[in-house]
């Protein structure tokens, strides 16, 4: 039996008048606000599939047994099934990936809410390397939407969870698992995870989210794919991102304010309404729009940002034309009207 010990990393949402130029502005600076602060959740129904993934869910119905935050640290008593396919967590999920190491049941849970797959082994030593090999590329086929890691506590050499749904076996059937993934996926309270690789860099499609924008007009991805857009991730308080967003007012007012829109996604949790509104008012043009992430979204985690003044650039297909994370200079507002041209 051959020890299969390699780790794999995850490396780390109404058609509008305007194209929406999603601007996500990064000061360079390391993304920590994102675990600052987190929303508390209200408990919801138990999930059925959803629009998006109309197939039958497959693997056995857990009873759900809550879906509360309790404090990082505190032990969960799963009582519905081993490993457990729903119930309280802890506030943070982990990162999406193959470990070779187990992972706390409490944060598990928490990805499970997400929509996404958990996949786990009673123990590496078991795993084989054409086994392993295949959870791998599991792993790196859906990394947006699936982890794997040991579990000793497990029953079976194996098991499969989704949220409110449970395989055990004692084999591993790859087929069968990419079924389950297919058919379970985002059938959960948060709609969260993505089948759709990896999927930030430039030449692919920006994922599927959903924001509600300060002015209260729900705000995803396929509504802004009439025209060019940018999301741009920053904070109030990020000065090169103030400077970088005046710079784009001037594209935006120079191509008659009609060729792109602009989102502007916050996501220091502390900031209210009126920062956002405050921030448009000194920094921006009336018509673009702003909205927070927040624990509900998670659109900065699932892209796995980790820097402010983050800007992608988008076609009016939704397809990321450009990344940067500069101020935005000369080069790139040159990039924006090359975009907006089709160039």
């Amino acid at each position: 039996m051959v020890t299969y010990a390699k780790t794999v990393i995850q490396k780390t949402k109404t058609t509008m008048k305007k194209p929406i130029l999603i601007a996500v502005l990064c000061c360079a600076l390391p993304l920590i606000i994102l675990g600052i602060i987190l929303l508390s959740k209200n408990k919801t129904p138990a999930p059925t599939p959803s629009p998006n993934n109309p197939s039958s869910p497959i693997g056995q119905e857990i009873p759900i047994e809550g879906r509360e935050h309790v404090t990082e640290g505190t032990e969960v008593n799963y009582r519905n099934s081993n490993p457990p396919a729903s119930g309280n967590h802890w506030p943070t999920p982990a990162n999406w990936g193959f470990y070779t190491k187990p992972l706390p049941d409490e944060q598990l849970v928490h990805n499970l809410e997400h929509g996404g797959i958990w996949i786990s082994y009673k123990d590496i030593k078991g795993i084989d390397e054409e086994t392993g090999k295949k959870l791998e590329a599991i792993a790196e086929k859906y990394p947006q939407a699936v982890i794997i890691t040991e579990r000793p506590k497990n029953e079976t050499k194996f098991a499969i969870a989704s949220w409110g749904r449970l395989t055990k076996s004692d084999s591993f059937d790859q087929e069968y698992v990419e079924k389950f993934i297919n058919a379970n996926v985002n059938n959960s309270p948060e709609s969260l995870a993505s089948l759709e690789g990896s999927i930030i860099k430039v030449g692919n499609t920006f994922p599927d989210f959903k924001v509600i924008e300060v002015d209260g007009k729900e705000i995803t991805r396929d509504s802004l794919k009439s025209k060019p857009a940018i999301i741009w991730f920053t904070t109030s308080w990020c000065v090169p991102c103030q400077i970088g967003a005046r710079e784009v007012v001037k594209v935006d007012n120079e191509l008659g304010g009609e060729a792109f829109n602009v989102l502007v996604v916050f996501v220091d949790l502390r900031e209210s309404k009126d920062d956002l509104i405050n921030w448009r008012k000194d920094f921006a043009n009336p018509d673009w729009m702003v909205a927070f992430d927040n624990e509900t979204t998670l659109l900065a985690q699932r892209i796995n940002l980790r820097f402010l003044d983050s800007k992608f650039l988008l076609d009016k297909n939704g397809v990321i034309k450009n990344i940067d994370f500069k101020i935005a200079d000369k080069a790139y507002l040159n990039t924006i009207r090359g975009v907006v041209s089709g160039n």
